[in-house]
């Protein structure tokens, strides 16, 4: 999944240059695509920090009652949600410390990822001419 980082002036002289024999319609085509890709890997990108950071509070053990990890915890409950118990009752909560293993939280990063690149391929099958035979 390792993505070619380019700035989108490089990418539109490199389009430009490669189809040069398209309309000007396609070039601009072919840019929209590019940022729709760009969109949805931001978004993903987005969603996997959000839990990121949650899995990071609960195994250090933040503690509920601060404002800010109430917060935190409210805001990702809903993208974690699908994926709560999917694993029964795993004890991974330390009563000491309070730090807990969030299994369901790296899965939720897993499959959130799966699913952008599943989007993004598919905006590029889209983007993609036939073949001609």
């Amino acid at each position: 999944m390792v993505r070619d980082l380019q700035t989108t002036e490089e990418a539109d002289r490199r389009t430009s240059r490669r189809d040069s024999g398209r309309g000007d319609n396609t070039v601009k085509d072919d840019r929209r695509v590019r940022k729709l890709e760009d969109i949805f890997w931001f978004l993903i990108a987005a969603i996997d920090i959000l839990i990121f950071v949650r899995f990071i509070l609960l195994l250090f053990g933040a503690r509920t009652g601060v404002p800010f990890v109430d917060f935190w915890y409210n805001l990702t409950a809903p993208l974690i949600a699908p994926f709560a118990g999917m694993f029964g009752n795993i004890d991974t909560y330390n009563t000491y410390t309070g730090q807990r293993i969030e299994i369901e939280a790296l899965v939720a990063i897993i499959i959130y990822s799966l699913i952008g690149y599943l989007f993004v391929l598919a905006v590029r099958l889209l983007r993609r001419e036939p073949r001609s035979s």
